[in-house]
């Protein structure tokens, strides 16, 4: 659907009153002695003006703004092609989905997955045809454990789903070293390096999720990224129907099929996971602030793994030398002998909102039981000490040291009874 812009004069009262309504917007500085929440609005009046003026125009569904975005993307990412979508959950299933759809996978493979992580990292492995097998991860980055990856391999296996964990980037090399397709889960990484490579842009393909929650928001979406443009190609059919209308190759596959209208021909069995004009409108404005806001984000997790280092027990995992931490949340691993129930329970009493750090051990999720083929391939302590005694608090570009040392007066005062 198509509209006419009113009049300049009408769309700037609009853009005034928001502006306005928002004043203060973005949150840029939180008060600590408000306490530690998870996140704090990361949006004002650009991002919502952007969304209006999608809304008054009339045109709301995916169109040139969403386009525009997904090349602004990729182009951040260190890629060539982006599919927008709308969620990060989304954005793995079309990434899993792509590779099945070009032949890089077949059904019947199997794709190592780490067993600390998400539950939709895990799901759409197995809904695309896949066979995941869950491997432990490094106690010092909470991402899948290559030397676990390698005693999982079977001849069956051809890839590994590589999650970088609330910000941490894995170690996509070594897997691809052992000969794996890898694909990344950087849905809590943007801007996350490793070895000078970006996350999104190590393995095939790499996901991101715009979530409230998250870095940047959209307030729901997500995308996938691609160097390759026939997986990118095969993305977007799936996203949008099993269509050809966004395809590169589109012109191609309308002249081999010319008995059938080109505004419906399905060239592939896709879903509808299409964005929201309003979300790619939102999502170019917000990329202009993120760089800044995962500086603030990265310098927090290094100030308060410094103020933590020496507080008994709590470990901390900081930023490894050749590495960028996006730095998504702060996560904590209690001692074996602590009550990590009441230890959350006290933060929060102190206005510190804490989370078990994602999924946990996917295995002990009752779900697992109900994932097509999913099996564990070896044992997983790290993601048991996990899943028993792991937690994250908040990060944010509007927290700062203060935010810190009110988390570690609240830990050294639960640690002292």
């Amino acid at each position: 659907m198509t509209g006419t812009l009113p009049a300049v004069a009408h769309l700037d009262a609009i853009h005034r009153l928001i502006e306005a309504e928002m004043e203060g917007l973005p949150v840029e500085e939180h008060d600590p002695t408000k306490g530690l929440p998870l996140q704090v609005v990361s949006f004002g009046a650009r991002e919502v003006n952007a969304a209006m003026e999608c809304m008054v125009t009339t045109w709301v569904t995916m169109g040139r703004r969403v386009y525009d975005f997904e090349d602004q993307w990729a182009r951040y990412c260190g890629c060539t092609q982006g599919v927008m979508s709308n969620s990060g959950s989304s954005a793995n299933l079309l990434m899993l989905a792509a590779l099945v759809e070009t032949g890089q996978l077949s059904r019947g493979d199997e794709v190592l997955v780490p067993a600390v992580g998400w539950s939709t990292s895990l799901f759409p492995v197995a809904q695309v045809g896949l066979v995941p097998i869950l491997v432990d991860v490094e106690p010092d980055t909470l991402c899948i454990d290559p030397a676990r990856a390698r005693e999982a391999i079977t001849p069956k296996t051809k890839a590994a789903l590589a999650v970088h964990l609330l910000g941490q980037p894995a170690d996509v090399t070594a897997l691809q070293d052992m000969g794996l397709l890898v694909a990344e889960d950087a849905c809590a990484a943007p801007g996350a390096e490793r070895d000078g490579r970006r996350a999104g842009s190590m393995g095939v393909g790499g996901t991101f999720s715009f979530f409230f929650s998250h870095h940047l928001t959209t307030c729901e979406g997500g995308i996938t990224v691609f160097r390759d443009p026939v997986l990118a190609d095969a993305a977007r059919s799936l996203r949008a129907h099993g269509w050809v209308r966004e395809r590169s190759d589109r012109e191609a596959h309308v002249a081999a099929h010319p008995e059938i209208d080109e505004r419906f021909l399905f060239v592939s069995s896709g879903w509808n996971l299409r964005p929201t004009e309003m979300a790619g409108a939102m999502g170019q404005e917000q990329l202009k602030r993120l760089p800044a806001w995962i500086e603030r984000r990265r310098r927090n997790h290094g100030s308060w793994c410094e103020m933590l280092a020496d507080t008994p027990g709590v470990t901390v995992l900081p930023e490894l030398p050749g590495q960028v931490h996006a730095s998504f949340a702060f996560p904590l691993l209690l001692d074996a002998e602590i009550d990590r129930a009441a230890c959350m329970r006290h933060l929060e009493s102190r206005g510190i909102s804490t989370r078990p750090i994602s999924g946990s051990n996917l295995a002990r999720q009752p779900a697992f039981e109900r994932v097509v083929g999913a099996r564990v391939g070896g044992p997983l302590p790290v993601a048991d000490r996990v899943h028993t005694h792991g937690l994250f608090v908040g990060n944010s570009h509007a927290f700062g040291d203060g935010h810190g040392l009110l988390l570690k007066d609240a830990l050294e005062e639960f640690f002292r009874g």
